[in-house]
């Protein structure tokens, strides 16, 4: 009989956390199911094994040495369907939901594995439905409806101390994201505090998990602001652009920094505020988004008479 060793990395590491196995596999497999895995005596298959790592906090890639063909298959669309939205080619990207959905109505098994799978297909119907100028709240039944396929007790706001993979920290932050959309301001707000405060007691610093920080960070910091909270939001800001420094994560710094010249500026700190104004217009014209940071440029001479 095969052993699949990965299992004791699993089981090693929630031992470690003081994670119980209910906790970890919640949404994702059955106990027994994680079990097994843990045992050695049954491969995971990646999307288990993914969301399983995630929660424990891995980031490995080891994830594709435990596909079978089907899955390969699967995954490789997938990956061509992440590509699309990061690109933001969302007629492409619906293309590959269509070509997914088909492969995962093809697949004889229907087991957690695959329930992660269409997660994410809703994950994505709700970005490319987004894009396409559809309302809030057909954006927001896709998303609730995905989060409900991990998550069933999820009651849209709390997250009631569960653990959380990539995808669905990403869901959940667009759940707020369409409730500000929808006026729901103090539901947008205290649910992406809720997500802010889990992913900084789950290692905020690796990986793909350190984005979604940002993302959280600047959405709070932008809304605080909208809110005439100037000082909160400060403090949001200031948090984003320290953490962008300590771990070299660029990729949001220069719209935190506009977050918090505005912040500056509401606050009567003028001169401060347009010298932070200069720092992200740089940093964006240095990262070739040139229309961006006109457009901060704009704004900052709009609405603040600086910039002149």
């Amino acid at each position: 009989m095969a052993h699949y060793a990965v299992g004791s990395l699993i089981r090693d590491a929630r031992e470690r956390q003081k994670y119980s196995q209910e906790e970890l596999c919640y949404g994702i497999c059955t106990t027994s199911t994680l079990s097994r895995i843990e045992n050695g005596v049954q491969a995971p298959g990646k999307k288990i094994l993914e969301g399983l790592m995630q929660r424990l906090g891995i980031a490995d890639p080891i994830y594709n040495s435990y596909l079978s063909r089907e899955e390969m298959e699967r995954y490789e669309i997938e990956e061509q369907l992440t590509r699309c939205l990061a690109r933001k080619e969302y007629a492409r990207a619906a293309k590959y939901v269509d070509i997914l959905e088909e492969r995962l109505k093809e697949s004889s098994k229907r087991e957690y594995g695959i329930k992660l799978e269409e997660q994410y297909l809703y994950f994505a119907r709700a970005l490319i439905c987004k894009n396409q100028g559809e309302s809030a709240e057909r954006i927001q039944e896709l998303l609730l409806a995905a989060i409900h396929m991990t998550i069933p007790e999820f009651d849209g706001i709390h997250i009631r101390a569960r653990l959380l993979t990539f995808h669905e920290i990403s869901i959940l932050n667009n759940i707020g994201c369409a409730y500000h959309a929808m006026g729901k301001v103090w539901d947008a707000l205290r649910l992406l505090f809720e997500l802010m405060e889990y992913i900084e007691g789950n290692a905020a610093g690796d990986g793909e998990l350190s984005v979604k920080y940002l993302m959280i960070l600047q959405n709070l910091s932008s809304w605080m602001g909208q809110e005439r909270q100037y000082k909160e939001a400060l403090e949001l800001c200031q948090k984003g652009i320290d953490y962008c420094v300590e771990y070299g994560k660029m990729h949001i710094f220069p719209m935190l920094l506009c977050n918090k010249a505005c912040a500056l500026a509401e606050l009567g700190q003028y001169e401060m505020s347009k010298e932070i104004f200069y720092q992200s217009i740089a940093i964006f014209q240095a990262m070739s988004q040139h229309e961006r940071a006109e457009q901060i440029r704009e704004y900052a001479e709009n609405h603040y008479g600086i910039m002149k």
